[in-house]
């Protein structure tokens, strides 16, 4: 079993345990383990731990593969009840930084912004190759002087979605980027998603209590 669903099915078997007796839990776990095996196979895994944003495709196939087993009716507050339940421990310690204080500190952004940079370039030699499709991102293009700033011109979570049938349930998947802000007290402004249909995806991370934050109405 791949180890991003194996990390969930305890939460995932707790739902279906919920919702439908042991044998009919049984068959519906083999479809997820059958969907997510066979989506890795033919998408592939973008590099696997080489890419340190692989994770995000394996999680996607798992819980498009659950989703699809539970007869999609898996919402987004399901969804994000079995993330908390999943990243309790990760979220612990995301918890332990404030990036409303931080997010002033240049050279600590600037720090960040050498990190996403050296990603980019990494992933822009490997993109077509060993790692598929994995994100395009532009750094920062709007200049944005608090924070950190990205745009992502593609992504294959969206591109499986198009392709399979689940844009229905991407938008669940989207709405984690905004919990996992929350953990470390920052607020994700984005007015712009691949998922709706704009072409590409905004992220801007200030912290939670700033002027723009507070300001921000919009945000998808």
């Amino acid at each position: 079993m791949e180890k991003y669903l194996k990390k969930l099915k305890p939460s995932m078997l707790k739902y279906m345990r919920a919702h439908y007796d042991e044998d009919e839990v049984r068959k519906r776990w083999k479809k997820v383990e059958e969907l997510d095996a066979e989506w890795i196979r033919k998408e592939g895994n973008l590099g696997g731990s080489r890419n340190m944003m692989s994770s995000n495709m394996m999680l996607c196939y798992a819980m498009c593969a659950f989703y699809e087993a539970v007869d999609r009716r898996f919402t987004e507050e399901d969804f994000l009840v079995l993330l908390h339940e999943v990243m309790a421990k990760p979220f612990a310690l995301l918890n332990r930084i404030d990036m409303n204080k931080l997010e002033n500190k240049k050279w600590l952004m600037d720090f960040l912004y050498f990190c996403v940079g050296k990603y980019k370039r990494k992933a822009d030699r490997k993109r077509g190759k060993q790692w598929g499709n994995t994100w395009k991102l532009r750094i920062n293009p709007d200049c944005r002087q608090k924070g950190i700033a990205y745009v992502l011109d593609s992504c294959p979570l969206y591109e499986f979605a198009r392709k399979y049938g689940y844009l229905d349930f991407l938008s669940n998947m989207c709405a984690s980027d905004r919990l996992v802000a929350r953990q470390f007290h920052a607020h994700l402004i984005r007015h712009h998603t691949l998922s709706a249909g704009d072409g590409k995806c905004e992220y801007w991370y200030v912290g939670d209590k700033s002027l723009e934050a507070l300001n921000d109405k919009d945000s998808k």
